[in-house]
């Protein structure tokens, strides 16, 4: 056994630096993943240096695949690495990103490798993008790798253009339909309460309702403001506990309509992050460990974990997963087959493009699909209104005709 020093960052991008005893380096690398640490440095003596830092910025999918779609095709006309990173620098609109692509190129001239270079910015190049990139770099295929990696980025960015226009005109409804609540609870409501005071009646339950609700916006419309803060507040902080996020990665896959749509996004994700990263060399079980950390859903992560404890202990990877809850049938049987017939990148990556497919078919009709949602949510929020106006006048009138 080898007593190994390592630098690695960890998922909030803080550096770490620790020793390890393994039999050699892959095995150190392959622990460090599987306890969420990204090494950037291992080595058999030990480490003092410290790693330069940067504050998190808004670096968004579309320039990270546009940035590597340009990285791919300088690299394959043979321009200079050097060359590359300043020229994709000064194109750089964003300054954070081309601050970042500077301390890469002078990383590059200091002799670190490429790599390593981005492995010093968790933030903005996951694992999955740095182990594209070490493995293009080992196998001599970087142009490839970077093809595939701008691929995986285009479509993904894809996806959420998509979602964000599907769900455009939802949030233009449910935004004016508060706006319009709002300006009733607190301009028109009023007056129908001083009139309905002068009565002596007792109101109908609905009129109550909405009244005190008025009440509410008009005489301590600081208390809404405050309840929304505490709301949100909380939420975030009951986010961070294992337990919540468990129970949020569930309900994905179970709420209506988004629930069968997240379920085929995650299969088509995994199937192309497998495929891309298995066709260009990387082990198995290590691809199944980036991928498990590039994965949001924590319910799908740990399965893909399981899936590479199994491959680890003897077990097919078709075998693994005859006990799983999130993968598809069809993702179980093209596995199958992939294993059987060698060519299990390609089987999995001709599934996920079905998928892609299907997801793009439900975003194009999303509207429709959760048109009904809209209308009962519209429907009983109009109906409370009208019943709070008009039960009062109604019961009035009843009076006065007997």
């Amino acid at each position: 056994m080898t007593s190994f020093y390592y630098r690695a960052r960890n998922r909030a991008g803080q550096e770490v630096i620790g020793k390890m005893d393994g039999p050699d380096e892959p095995f150190v690398q392959a622990a460090l993943f599987e306890k969420g640490l990204f090494p950037v440095l291992i080595e058999t003596g030990p480490i003092k240096l410290s790693l330069p830092k940067h504050k998190k910025s808004t670096i968004n999918s579309k320039e990270l695949a546009s940035f590597t779609k340009q990285f791919e095709v300088m690299f394959h006309v043979g321009m200079p690495m050097d060359k590359i990173l300043a020229t994709l620098a000064k194109q750089a609109q964003n300054p954070a990103f081309q601050a970042i692509l500077n301390d890469i190129q002078k990383d590059i001239a200091g002799g670190m490798r490429l790599s390593e270079a981005f492995a010093k910015h968790p933030g903005h190049f996951n694992k999955l993008y740095v182990s594209m990139i070490e493995m293009g770099q080992t196998a001599g295929v970087l142009d490839k790798t970077l093809r595939e990696m701008s691929l995986i980025l285009r479509k993904e960015h894809d996806i959420h253009s998509k979602i964000k226009s599907a769900l455009l005109y939802p949030k233009i409804v449910l935004f004016t339909l508060l706006v319009v609540t709002w300006a009733m609870l607190v301009f028109v409501f009023p007056p129908f309460k001083t009139f309905y005071a002068n009565q002596g009646a007792q109101l109908p339950l609905p009129t109550r309702i909405v009244m005190g609700a008025s009440d509410l916006f008009v005489q301590y419309w600081y208390l809404p403001v405050l309840i929304a803060l505490a709301v949100y507040l909380g939420w975030r902080q009951l986010k961070t506990y294992p337990l919540i996020q468990n129970w949020l990665s569930r309900m994905e896959f179970r709420i209506p309509v988004f629930g069968h749509l997240n379920l085929l996004s995650s299969n088509a994700r995994f199937g192309h992050l497998v495929s891309a990263l298995y066709r260009v060399g990387l082990p198995l079980p290590q691809t199944l460990a980036v991928v498990a950390n590039t994965i949001s859903n924590s319910c799908y992560s740990s399965e893909v974990l399981a899936l590479k404890t199994n491959l680890e202990h003897g077990q097919s990877l078709s075998k693994g997963m005859e006990k799983t809850k999130y993968f598809s049938p069809m993702v179980k049987e093209t596995c199958a087959v992939g294993e059987q017939t060698g060519k299990l990148d390609t089987t999995l990556d001709a599934t996920a493009n079905f998928y892609d497919g299907e997801v793009d078919e439900i975003l194009e009709n999303l509207s429709t699909l959760i048109e009904p949602f809209m209308l009962f949510m519209l429907f009983g929020a109009v109906l409370l209104l009208a019943l709070a106006v008009y039960l009062p006048i109604w019961n009035m009138s009843k009076v006065v005709l007997h």
